[in-house]
């Protein structure tokens, strides 16, 4: 009979070890469950938080007027020859100015390539995950964002008030006649946190526009990869980021 005690205390033991073996798994695996959308959520919002602080800098006033000059990076792009063309460059969160047109780059199709044209001014201006360069927003080198600028050629077919100033006073309005839309992009990613080739991630960044634009008589398959914008690519690679752009009007006042 005593020997019968011992064996069914073994027994209930066990149960209990396996029991707390499994309690104790689900609750790690629960606890990492947790732990991933809270990183998860983390990250999306210092992307959009990066981002953000892209678009306040463009709008800053100081940094609004140095723009529209003719090295800024609204008034260098802002010509005939240049419609369509994107000016990129990386937003250097350590640096004393947010634009430098040293550090620019510019990107378009021409008629007759098959991928856009990216080193008209260099490659300096994109970022660049590989080199150990200042190319993060900030000194915690954790996130990236690249910024570029365009003026459209044409005008949405769907709004034929597209870019219009709303205004009640009609002397205002006769003294700004000259409207103009630029669109900003600005999309900030975490190459810290993927797994994928860094050079797949510059391929993004660095060969594709974030708004395709393909000049008339220029036939280009719908499906190849060149035609990727850069969101999309980034997707693809299944890499976090966050892709913003805002519509400005500028108008010139003649007053």
């Amino acid at each position: 009979m005593k020997f019968r005690q011992q064996g069914s205390t073994l027994i209930i033991v066990l149960i209990f070890l396996v029991a707390i073996t499994i309690i104790g798994t689900l609750a790690i695996r629960q606890s990492m469950v947790g732990l991933n959308i809270a990183t998860n959520s983390q990250v999306q919002q210092l992307l959009v938080q990066n981002s953000d602080a892209a678009f306040f800098n463009v709008e800053e006033e100081r940094n609004l007027l140095r723009s529209l000059a003719s090295n800024g990076m609204f008034g260098f792009i802002d010509t005939p020859n240049r419609k369509d063309v994107e000016m990129v460059f990386c937003f250097r969160g350590t640096n004393t100015d947010f634009f430098n047109l040293n550090q620019a780059s510019l990107m378009q199709w021409r008629e007759g390539d098959t991928t856009p044209t990216n080193d008209m001014m260099g490659t300096n201006g994109y970022c660049d995950v590989e080199k150990a360069g200042n190319f993060f927003t900030s000194g915690r080198r954790v996130t990236m964002t690249q910024v570029a600028v365009k003026f459209p050629s044409s005008m949405p077919d769907t709004d034929p008030f597209f870019g219009a100033l709303y205004n009640t006073d009609e002397e205002v309005l006769k003294r700004l006649e000259a409207v103009k839309v630029v669109k900003v992009f600005a999309v900030s990613i975490t190459p810290g946190i993927s797994n994928v080739d860094r050079t797949s991630i510059n391929v993004c960044l660095q060969q594709r526009m974030n708004e395709v634009t393909i000049p008339d008589g220029t036939t280009v398959d719908e499906n190849v990869l060149e035609r990727q914008s850069v969101t999309e690519c980034l997707d693809e690679l299944n890499i976090p980021f966050a892709s913003h752009v805002n519509e400005y009007v500028i108008a010139q006042d003649f007053s």
